[in-house]
């Protein structure tokens, strides 16, 4: 196995940081064939994951368009000039998300294992008009009102390359750590004092 060295880490890292290109063979030279061995592991999770994003369950397809009914009445209530449409747009699309989120959480009820396909908690949002900002999304939706990516989260070949560095450099530090508290280090650090004290 390679010996590790903390320098050459730090400066593929900051390479990264900087947004600079870190290639395979630089993290071969660095890591060694381990390395690469599990940036390629990661890799092939990443992809694996994506893969999964790609299906949604079909409940949760559904609800999908029951939303877009909602958003499309909520949309059409905000340029509709006439006040009394407006306000009868807008009680269509109430009634609408109200129908999404009582789909929607029979579901989670059950399969409550795929709540990570939600950007925020599908329960206590019933009754309230005008909810076009306060539904739950799926983490894959386009909307503009999704409030995160969550678990669909892409995680880049970079991103990938940065983990394999930090945690081999966090390998080393506490290598490190442990040694200098360790018998031998105290040791160590000791006879160190002392040279330096007796070479002035």
């Amino acid at each position: 196995m390679r010996q590790l060295n903390k320098t050459k880490l730090e400066k593929l890292i900051a390479k990264l940081d900087a947004g600079k290109a870190v290639s395979l063979r630089d993290l071969e030279n660095v890591l060694g064939l381990d390395g690469l061995v599990e940036y390629e592991r990661l890799w092939n999770e990443e992809l694996a994951r994506r893969k999964f994003f790609e299906v949604k369950p079909t409940a949760l397809a559904d609800y999908e368009a029951m939303l877009k009914r909602a958003d499309l009445l909520t949309i059409r209530a905000e340029k509709t000039v006439t006040v009394n449409s407006a306000k009868n747009l807008r009680v269509l699309a109430s009634a609408e998300y109200d129908a999404a989120l009582a789909h929607l959480q029979a579901y989670i009820t059950k399969n409550e294992a795929d709540k990570f396909w939600l950007d925020r908690d599908a329960f206590g949002v019933f009754g309230v008009l005008g909810l076009i900002n306060q539904v739950p999304r799926l983490v894959t939706s386009r909307s503009v009102h999704k409030l995160t990516e969550g678990a669909s989260a892409k995680t880049s070949k970079e991103d990938i390359k940065r983990i394999v560095l930090q945690t081999a450099l966090d390998k080393i530090v506490a290598e490190q750590k442990t040694f200098s508290e360790s018998a031998d280090g105290i040791k160590l650090k000791a006879m160190l004092a002392k040279l330096m004290k007796d070479g002035r």
